[in-house]
C-alpha cells in the first residue's frame, strides 16, 4: 500500500513547485515589460507658437528625441489662459507619455484667479523638472517720448487710465510684472490679454498698446531692430543678453522682483522610475553648455534640480501669487 506525505509536506512541496515555475518564467516577465520610452511622447504647451513656452519645448524636445531615438510632438494647445492645456495633460495617462510645459500661470496663479479651472496644478500633477527662469522686459513703441523707465512713469500718471498695456493672457508672468509694476509705481492702467506673448508684441510694435511686459525669447530681437524700447527687466538683476537694460529696481523701484519660470510636469501617478528619469535626461540637456549658452542669449537662466524641490518651489510659488492676485482683485472667468 503506497503512503502519502503528511499533509505539512505537501503543502511545503506545492509551494516549492509554484516558486520554481514562477522563477522559470521570470525572465520572459521582465522581457515583457517596455523600456521606457518605446514610442512618442507628447508634450503639450499652453500657449500659441512662438512664446517662450514653445520655444523651449521644441527646443528640450528635440534634444530628448537625440537622446532616446522617440520623437518628441509639441502639441500646443492654446486658450483660456492655459486652462485646455492644464485639462488636457491632467486627464491623460499617467504613463510619462504625456508632459507639459509648466508655467507661472498655468501652475501658480490660475488656481486663484479662476472660480474654476478645470484642473489644481498640486492635486493633478506631479512635478518633473524645472528648467528655466526669466525676466520679462519693460518696453514701449520707439515713438513714445519716454526713454528711461521714470520717465514712464511720469508720462503714464499723468494720463491716468489711459495707458494700455499687453499680456499673453491673465495671471502670466508678464501680467503679473504690470500688476505688481502699477501698484509700487502708483499708476493706473488698462490690461489687454492676449492669446500669446507674439500677438501682444505685435500689437505694441503696431501702436496698439502702450507698453508691455514682454518674455526676452522674443522680446529681445525687436529691441535689437528698433521696433520697441526697453526700459527695464523685471527680475533682480540685469539679463546677460542685454546688460545695459537696468532692472526695474535699479531705475527706480526698489524691492521690486518678478520672475517667471518654466519646467516640465506630468499627470499625477506617473511611475516614480520614469519621473526620476525623465527629471535626470532634462537636468542633463539643459546643463550642456550649447543649452545654457544659447538661453542666456534668448535672456534666460537655466535652473535645475530634482522633482521634490520643483514642487515645493510651486507650492511656494501657488502661496505668493494667491496674495498678489487677491490683494489685486486680479479674476478670471
Amino acid at each position: 500500500m503506497r503512503q502519502s506525505l503528511p499533509r505539512r509536506c505537501r503543502s511545503g512541496a506545492v509551494r516549492l513547485l509554484g516558486l520554481a515555475i514562477a522563477a522559470s518564467f521570470a525572465p520572459l516577465a521582465v522581457q515583457a515589460q517596455p523600456t521606457y520610452p518605446d514610442r512618442s511622447i507628447r508634450l503639450i504647451v499652453a500657449t500659441a507658437a512662438g512664446g517662450a513656452s514653445d520655444i523651449l519645448a521644441r527646443q528640450v524636445g528635440q534634444k530628448l528625441t537625440e537622446a532616446w531615438g522617440q520623437p518628441v510632438v509639441v502639441d500646443p494647445r492654446p486658450g483660456a489662459n492655459g486652462n485646455i492645456a492644464a485639462v488636457a495633460a491632467a486627464r491623460a495617462p499617467a504613463d510619462g507619455y504625456t508632459l507639459m510645459m509648466g508655467t507661472i500661470g498655468v501652475m501658480a496663479v490660475n488656481v486663484s484667479i479662476y472660480r474654476d479651472a478645470g484642473y489644481d496644478p498640486a492635486r493633478d500633477f506631479d512635478p518633473v523638472a524645472r528648467l528655466v527662469r526669466f525676466s520679462n522686459i519693460l518696453v514701449v513703441h520707439p515713438s513714445n517720448p519716454a526713454r528711461t523707465m521714470q520717465e514712464f512713469i511720469l508720462q503714464t500718471r499723468e494720463r491716468p487710465g489711459r495707458a494700455t498695456y499687453g499680456s499673453p493672457g491673465n495671471g502670466g508672468s508678464p501680467h503679473l510684472a504690470m500688476v505688481v509694476f502699477a501698484r509700487m509705481a502708483g499708476l493706473e492702467m488698462e490690461h489687454v490679454p492676449y492669446r500669446g506673448a507674439a500677438p501682444a508684441l505685435s500689437d505694441l510694435i503696431a501702436g496698439n498698446l502702450v507698453a508691455a511686459f514682454s518674455d526676452p525669447l522674443v522680446t529681445l530681437p525687436q529691441v535689437a531692430d528698433g521696433r520697441v524700447r526697453a526700459l527695464a527687466v523685471s527680475g533682480p538683476q540685469r539679463l546677460a543678453a542685454a546688460p545695459t537694460i537696468p532692472t526695474v529696481a535699479e531705475a527706480g523701484l526698489p524691492g521690486y522682483d518678478v520672475t517667471g519660470w518654466l519646467g516640465i510636469v506630468a499627470p499625477r501617478g506617473v511611475p516614480a522610475p520614469i519621473v526620476a528619469r525623465l527629471n535626470a535626461e532634462l537636468n542633463r540637456i539643459i546643463r550642456e553648455p550649447e543649452m545654457v549658452a544659447r538661453l542666456a542669449s534668448q535672456g534666460a537662466e537655466v535652473t535645475t534640480g530634482t522633482p521634490e524641490e520643483f514642487g515645493a518651489y510651486m507650492r511656494g510659488e501657488i502661496a505668493r501669487w494667491a496674495q498678489v492676485t487677491r490683494e489685486a482683485g486680479i479674476r478670471a472667468e
